[in-house]
């Protein structure tokens, strides 16, 4: 950093590690000093593009924030029911509701079970909100006819539809790297998975997910035309309609 005359702000740098709950526990290092006065502490939590990672990122605090966030935004929008069509209610909850359950959800992929459930459990809610069900009854009729995915595909979307930027050259060129052919390069052929790398990272659920999909999905012509057979694929699987 002095080469480039770089120096750290105190106040606004943070250091965290992250870990399994006993690496964490056996660390010794509680700080560091940028200067000999000067020391920053660790932290266990931090945001990111506004995301919260915790230092053994099991991703609590940034569900917590969600479901606070998503819970309140659908309490409003309920009290507004009355003067709305079932079509408003739909544009209104994938506006401001799935634009923050969709927010970074990739990297909710691997994620525990009780992860996916409380983020299916808003979904549910939004749309028990627009149908006018109880709170026992059930959805999936409903969701069906809404035409939304469930959580698990939606990270699957997201994630497959950052694969396919990334291999018609659309996508940052450190995803593309990560990213490679098992043989003439063509997007029907299989793309190596590394056995070596966590199962959670870009490089490894990236090439699996993709090596997955239908031959016709695969060979998309466009972005928009990947998207709606991406779509298709998952709406089938996520209601076992296959």
């Amino acid at each position: 950093m002095n080469r480039h005359f770089l120096s750290l702000n105190p106040g606004k740098t943070e250091i965290v590690v992250f870990g399994s709950t006993k690496v964490l526990q056996d660390l010794e290092v509680k700080g560091v000093f940028i200067k000999h006065t000067i020391c920053i502490r660790l932290i266990s939590v931090t945001k990111n593009l506004g995301f919260i990672l915790d230092s053994s990122l099991k991703l609590d605090p940034q569900i917590k924030k969600l479901k606070a966030s998503c819970c309140h935004t659908m309490r409003n929008i309920a009290k507004m029911k009355q003067f709305l069509s079932e079509k408003q209610m739909q544009i209104i909850v994938q506006s401001l509701v799935f634009s923050t359950l969709d927010y970074c959800n990739s990297l909710y992929y691997g994620a525990n079970n009780s992860v996916i459930k409380q983020l299916q459990v808003l979904q549910n809610r939004a749309c028990r909100i627009i149908k006018g069900l109880k709170k026992r009854e059930s959805v999936e009729d409903h969701m069906k006819d809404l035409h939304w995915l469930r959580i698990p595909e939606r990270i699957e979307f997201k994630i497959l539809l950052i694969t396919f930027k990334a291999i018609i050259g659309q996508a940052p060129k450190y995803l593309t790297d990560l990213l490679q052919f098992n043989s003439n390069g063509s997007r029907d052929v299989s793309l190596y998975c590394p056995v070596n790398l966590s199962a959670k990272a870009f490089a490894t659920c990236a090439p699996r997910l993709w090596n997955d999909l239908p031959s016709d999905v695969k060979k998309s012509g466009s972005i928009e035309v990947f998207k709606s057979r991406l779509k298709a694929h998952l709406f089938r699987k996520s209601y076992n309609l296959y």
